[in-house]
């Protein structure tokens, strides 16, 4: 039993280590003003010196509300924040990373906020679905497309170049002969920047991400399970804005969507390497296997010159034998809606309500994200970069044969048709009022624009067309998808004139022109 409390007076007894406490503070509040810190509180025996609310007898929670504060400085000393020598969570490290994961945090917010306006959200299927290839990955990428082409034959693609930047000089015999120079040149002077090709199958269907029954599939050991199988391939080209030629206006404007010219430069791909791996991939010269494309002029001539590795012949007559020997079925979608809209105009079609609307809403609406909001078919990925718009490409064309075409395509018709190519034969009629006073034409008989890249002039006394003078400057525009079939679409005119064969173009680092 404890002693009764009247054995002991009622008061404190004194410490016997009472001289070593007063001994250890003296010492402690001299060391403190001796670095020159006499403004932080003495330390107390009360409580931790570092969780200290600057009174030396008090000894309340360090976590509690103190004069109506909740923040960093009640919990942790009034020392702590960014100008402090606060320590722990009050430290200028931790306030500066609490600030640092928050601007990482609306950065993810804003990330995620365009993925899903881009067709990318977590709930797209075919989110993650667009593979990059550069120098390192090219060989194995092709050697998985050789693999899956024979099940999935049908090809949609779209390329990525530098603009438009040279015209030919002279008269030309035909339209269609002026357009094929105005591409000829253009194709031997620049580089294609990106290739994208998406694979399907004749009823629409893209690879699946994981194969249940790959038997038949050589797909290599990386891929097989470990990686999600791509739908669409973007192919990345060795380019260097110091080396090579190109129109500043349109590199400007991939830039915007998103190229990155450091990494062309260092890591793409060599085209000659390129194409010789496309001929023997099964994807070229065979009739079973289907190109699909859109506005393909420029993007097949440049394909043709990865595999031939020289310039395009002079005469398109040889062109066009190179073109349907590596491409022997092409469909273009420019072309088929173009042509649809001439027969609903003379009244030589029968389509189903919801096809009229379609192709009337259309109007004069020509580009590839016009028709796919016509169509219903939402992106995926970026504008304007290759493997995005030929992901779109395919999309649209199997919704186009749905609901346009009833599910069936007249190969008679359609099959090896280029828009941007096709101009009638023999000598072309004098232009009408309209054109020389605006400096276009249209009508479907007449070879189509190339985005505004090759309006042409009618020589009033041979009949032929020549090359436009200085006042017919709506040449040289670079063609972009959301601007065909306009003379006043994006990318800077080529100087006319000069004496020589090109017009002037813009080599970077260069003042002068080259003539």
């Amino acid at each position: 039993m404890p002693p009764t409390s009247r054995n002991f007076p009622h008061q404190i007894l004194p410490s016997p280590f009472s001289h070593i406490q007063q001994s250890h503070l003296q010492h402690h509040q001299s060391q403190h003003q001796s670095a020159g810190s006499s403004n932080l509180p003495p330390p107390s025996f009360n409580a931790h010196h570092n969780l200290n609310q600057g009174n030396a007898n008090s000894n309340i929670n360090p976590f509690a509300q103190n004069g109506g504060s909740n923040g960093l400085a009640a919990g942790f000393g009034n020392t702590g924040g960014l100008g402090g020598g606060g320590t722990g969570l009050a430290s200028r490290e931790a306030v500066m990373g609490f600030a640092h994961g928050a601007a990482l945090q609306q950065q993810q917010q804003a990330r995620e906020q365009i993925r899903r306006s881009s067709g990318t959200g977590s709930k797209n299927p075919l989110k993650g679905r667009i593979r990059d290839v550069w120098r390192g990955n090219l060989a194995s990428e092709m050697q998985l497309l050789r693999s899956l082409i024979d099940r999935y034959p049908y090809i949609s693609m779209d390329t990525e170049f530098p603009g438009i930047v040279a015209r030919p000089m002279g008269a030309f015999t035909t339209k269609a002969d002026y357009h094929y120079q105005t591409l000829r040149c253009n194709v031997d002077l620049l580089k294609v920047i990106q290739l994208g090709i998406s694979l399907f199958n004749e009823n629409g269907e893209s690879p699946p991400a994981q194969f249940q029954d790959s038997a038949g599939l050589s797909i290599p050991a990386h891929h097989n399970n470990l990686l999600p199988c791509p739908c669409t391939w973007q192919f990345n080209f060795q380019f260097s804005a110091q080396d090579d030629m190109y129109n500043q206006d349109s590199i400007d404007f991939l830039a915007t969507a998103g190229l990155d010219l450091d990494l062309h430069e260092k890591q793409g791909i060599d085209p000659n390497e390129f194409g010789a791996l496309l001929i023997s991939s099964g994807l070229v010269l065979l009739e079973d296997v289907r190109w699909i494309s859109f506005h393909s002029g420029y993007d097949f001539g440049y394909l043709v010159k990865l595999m031939l590795c020289k310039p395009l012949p002079e005469d398109e007559t040889a062109y066009r034998v190179l073109l349907k020997t590596f491409f022997p079925a092409i469909y273009d979608i420019k072309f088929m809606v173009k042509h649809v809209q001439k027969l609903c105009q003379s009244n030589d079609t029968h389509l189903t309500h919801p096809a009229s609307t379609i192709i009337q809403n259309l109007g004069q609406k020509s580009g590839l994200q016009d028709l796919a909001d016509e169509l219903g078919v939402k992106r995926i990925g970026t504008a304007h970069q290759a493997g995005s718009d030929s992901l779109l490409t395919g999309r649209a064309f199997w919704e186009l044969k749905k609901l346009i075409f009833n599910g069936t395509i007249d190969d008679d018709l359609y099959l090896g048709q280029v828009w941007g190519l096709n101009g009638v034969g023999g000598s072309v009629p004098q232009a009408p009022p309209a054109f020389q006073q605006n400096n276009y034409s249209s009508g479907m008989d007449e070879a189509p624009n190339l985005n505004g890249a090759t309006i042409y002039q009618t020589n009033g006394n041979q009949g032929h067309p020549s090359t436009p003078g200085p006042s017919q400057a709506g040449l040289a525009n670079t063609p972009q998808h959301g601007q065909q079939g306009q003379s006043n679409g994006m990318g800077s005119m080529t100087p006319g004139g000069g004496g020589g064969v090109f017009g002037g173009f813009r080599v970077f680092g260069r003042g002068d022109g080259v003539r």
